[in-house]
């Protein structure tokens, strides 16, 4: 089961791309840290906890909030009609394209990983961690990939064999109608959105580590200060309460899609 994952990321590494843009820098900069970090810890007056950070971040950013409402009356067998065409596109594009977009999914898995640890190590490296409650906001983003790990294993096992070579022989209509079924069509809507809220977790993990990393460059004065800064306020969401509840949510339900079991409860509900 596990073959998929394994071959992912040795392509991964061996990607050119991904050797100059992530493994390099990220060795580049733990090394640059090894040598001369560890004097580069926050001065006396900086926060040392969580909570007195993200307050002394809070007190800094006024935020202005507007909602505002709409209204429409365009036709109902319009949004229908419309409704309709979306859902038979990404049946017969997931169909076609489900290994690539996991193999995509998979290879962003393994970049967050990496931004994950290196942004850990090098708080770890500088003095950063002066409480225990920072390395939770290290720990809970690991465990979120790594069960982003699984769903994607679980998503390679869900794909209908045959269904590739089938959306690209025929069009999107005569695919919908005449090659799948109703089970098949339900199969692979609940199998894309399980992979819709799979990418979704692993993306609220990621900024999750992003807004603390950002709060604790916010501790020390630099020519980057503002970008963090910007950083910090704009990822907010991911800290609070609701966005460790997002985030179960999201792992949960992928996983409820992707392991087949929203497939058989709407089965058994027809």
């Amino acid at each position: 089961m596990w073959g998929e994952s394994i071959y992912a990321f040795v392509t991964w590494v061996n990607n050119p791309l991904v050797q100059s843009a992530v493994i390099s820098p990220l060795v580049g900069a733990i090394l640059g840290l090894l040598f001369g970090g560890f004097n580069n810890s926050p001065p006396p007056a900086a926060p040392v906890t969580v909570q007195q950070t993200v307050i002394t971040f809070r007190q800094t950013v006024v935020v202005n909030q507007s909602r505002g409402t709409s209204s429409s009356s365009d036709d109902v067998w319009a949004y229908l009609g419309a409704l309709f065409l979306v859902v038979a596109v990404v049946i017969w594009g997931y169909s076609r394209y489900a290994s690539d977009i996991l193999h995509y999914w998979l290879s962003g898995v393994f970049s967050c990983t990496a931004f994950i640890l290196a942004a850990g190590l090098a708080s770890a490296i500088r003095g950063q961690y002066n409480s225990a409650e920072w390395g939770w906001y290290i720990f809970t983003p690991l465990v979120a990939v790594g069960a982003s790990i699984y769903l994607t294993e679980l998503a390679q096992a869900g794909i209908i064999a045959g269904a590739r070579e089938a959306a690209f022989r025929y069009g999107i209509i005569d695919y919908y109608f005449d090659v799948l079924d109703d089970e098949h069509r339900i199969w692979i809507l609940s199998q894309l959105f399980g992979v819709v809220m799979g990418i979704g977790a692993t993306l609220a993990a990621a900024l999750r580590s992003l807004h603390y990393l950002a709060l604790m460059n916010q501790r020390a004065s630099g020519t980057l200060s503002s970008v963090w800064f910007s950083l910090a306020r704009y990822t907010r969401f991911s800290a609070r309460a609701s966005g460790v509840v997002l985030l179960i949510m999201l792992l949960g339900a992928a996983y409820f899609m992707l392991s087949g079991q929203a497939y058989e409860l709407w089965m058994r509900r027809g």
